[in-house]
């Protein structure tokens, strides 16, 4: 055996540890592969969007190329006719019928600012009464009654709610043991005989 050479054994040896190393790479890599059939449903999903936006792209870069290519054949092809000949003449014909036409285009703006400016006269406001209290809009006796009777009930709802925010700390503090709904009912008791009660005064 000659210097740094290695015997058949540690040969066999290196190999089957490299072959080792490898099985258990794979092992490991086997090991940490996604299973799961709705990530790897995901996964693909993300992989198809991803190759579209590729092809996407790849399509736009080819069209402008091409869309480049195209503007310098015309820009080319253009020079060539300048020096060639130039513009051609142009007959009376021609002209007169670019000038009807820029006359109608001309016309048709001209009216098509006119219908856009054209002011519109505002119509007469009026103020709305709908919302205001004192206004009663009632026609017959008892429509104008009934309407009247509607803001008396309110008040009246109103006096209750005054009247039971003031008197139901007193009866919660006579009666520390009482709930909520029997202190409230104690309260409309004594609203009912109350001479504050709108329904006691007109008797």
């Amino acid at each position: 055996m000659g210097f740094g050479d290695a015997s058949a054994k540690e040969k066999k040896a290196a190999a089957a540890k490299v072959k080792d190393e490898a099985a258990k790479a794979a092992a490991e890599d086997a090991a940490w592969a996604e299973t799961d059939k709705g990530n790897l449903k995901k996964a693909a999903r993300a992989a198809d969007a991803a190759a579209k936006a590729d092809a996407k792209l790849a399509a736009k870069a080819e069209l402008k190329e091409m869309e480049k290519a195209e503007e310098e054949a015309n820009s080319s092809a253009k020079g060539a006719n300048k020096k060639a000949g130039g513009y051609g003449k142009v007959t009376q014909a021609e002209i007169a019928r670019r000038q009807a036409l820029m006359a109608m285009t001309a016309k048709a703006s001209a009216k098509k600012q006119t219908k856009k400016t054209e002011v519109v006269p505002q119509p007469k406001l009026e103020a709305n009464t709908n919302r205001i209290e004192e206004v009663v809009d009632a026609s017959g006796i008892d429509a104008a009654l009934s309407a009247l009777d509607v803001g008396g009930e309110k008040k009246s709802k109103m006096t209750y709610a005054e009247f039971e925010a003031r008197e139901l700390e007193g009866i919660k503090q006579e009666n520390p043991g009482l709930k909520m709904s029997q202190a409230k009912e104690r309260c409309f008791k004594m609203w009912e005989r109350s001479p504050e009660n709108p329904k006691n005064q007109e008797k």
